[in-house]
């Protein structure tokens, strides 16, 4: 995760821009259960298969700060996974091109989550609601969601991988 951070950081010399940074990390998902998340007609599921994991696009949000690793999630360079903006969160995709999230201050909160690394897992807690984490249900074929009661029902450990780029 923190060679994510060192190659979009700016050494404070030059603009940074769209133009001048490499593209997105690319990143698969698996919850512990080792149910992989897949795209499911506009939605991300968690799936006990064998299937190949949907490549994630992770770049960092370069405006918060105060926790570690703030990223931004998206699906096939179009789409990012989104908390929404209703007074609870909403796990949801969006029509939102994940560079142009990169540039925006104002519009990326709602899109980022902390990577809280736990040993070889990972948590992801909602930037914009505090206490709400990325989870899957128990159960088989479930969409993303998000939960605020850790170590109950849902699960919100993950084991996120980089992929070699190539």
């Amino acid at each position: 995760m923190e060679d994510l951070f060192h190659t979009f950081r700016n050494s404070g010399e030059e603009e940074v821009t769209i133009a001048s940074l490499p593209r997105p990390f690319v990143f698969t998902l698996r919850d512990t259960k080792q149910k992989v998340v897949l795209l499911q007609r506009n939605n991300l599921v968690a799936e006990a298969s064998n299937a190949e994991p949907e490549k994630l696009s992770v770049v960092p949000n370069r405006f918060i700060e105060g926790k570690p690793y703030p990223i931004i999630l998206g699906v096939q360079s179009d789409r990012c996974l989104s908390c929404g903006t209703e007074a609870q969160p909403k796990l949801q995709l969006e029509e939102k091109r994940i560079m142009d999230l990169f540039e925006s201050q104002q519009e990326a909160t709602r899109f980022t989550f902390h990577n809280i690394a736990e040993g070889n897992t990972h948590r992801f807690e909602c930037a914009a609601f505090p206490g709400w984490f990325l989870c899957t249900s128990q159960e088989n074929s479930q969409p993303l969601g998000v939960t605020n009661s850790l170590g109950e029902t849902q699960i919100t450990e993950f084991y996120f991988k980089r992929l070699q780029e190539g």
